[in-house]
């Protein structure tokens, strides 16, 4: 069959072929919605290297999970899908950042001697110091984040940067901090 006839092809008869495993099929679903799933994912992400990820994963499900798929709408189909790897995707981020600032707070308190246990003042100007050598930006966002406790979704809209790109800076800080606290814990 002509390429071309593929992208005239309705989305059900493209789905159709797609389970009887016609690569070209496959290929016209491709080129018909990567670029508006890449756009949804960019910007819900705000990260392209992300949102090119996301499309890839999709796009490499909906090929090998083709012969079992129950696809009725495929628009519906691979937009859902595509936002349940958003989201998925955003989770573990937030999981990652959790986990970064509960390491360096435990590593601060926990692995401390007795000669360098930190009062409330010295940790607060060591924090400074450090926000003082992180980017302008990402030091605004912990600021607001940390010392503040501003929602990340309120952060965003304060300073005009997408969810992902807050949680971006809150993990960088958190690494930023973290170099720069190292002289008041020892690691084992």
């Amino acid at each position: 069959m002509d390429t071309m006839r593929y992208h005239e092809m309705t989305d059900e008869s493209l789905v159709m072929l797609l389970k009887g495993g016609d690569t070209r099929a496959f290929e016209a679903i491709y080129q018909r919605y990567w670029r508006q799933l890449y756009g949804f994912a960019s910007h819900q992400l705000g990260v392209r290297e992300d949102a090119e990820e996301i499309v890839h994963d999709l796009m490499l499900s909906l090929w090998q999970n083709r012969e079992h798929s129950n696809i009725g709408n495929l628009r519906i189909y691979i937009f859902i899908a595509a936002r349940n790897l958003v989201n998925k995707s955003i989770k573990s981020q937030i999981n990652l950042r959790k986990y970064l600032e509960f390491r360096v707070f435990q590593e601060v308190f926990e692995h401390s001697s007795v000669n360098e246990i930190l009062t409330n003042e010295a940790l607060e100007t060591a924090v400074e110091q450090a926000m003082k050598q992180m980017p302008e930006k990402t030091a605004a966002v912990f600021r607001m984040s940390k010392l503040e406790e501003v929602p990340v979704k309120q952060i965003a809209a304060a300073l005009g940067l997408t969810h992902k790109a807050v949680e971006y800076h809150i993990t960088k800080s958190i690494k930023l901090l973290r170099q720069q606290l190292k002289p008041y814990y020892h690691e084992n």
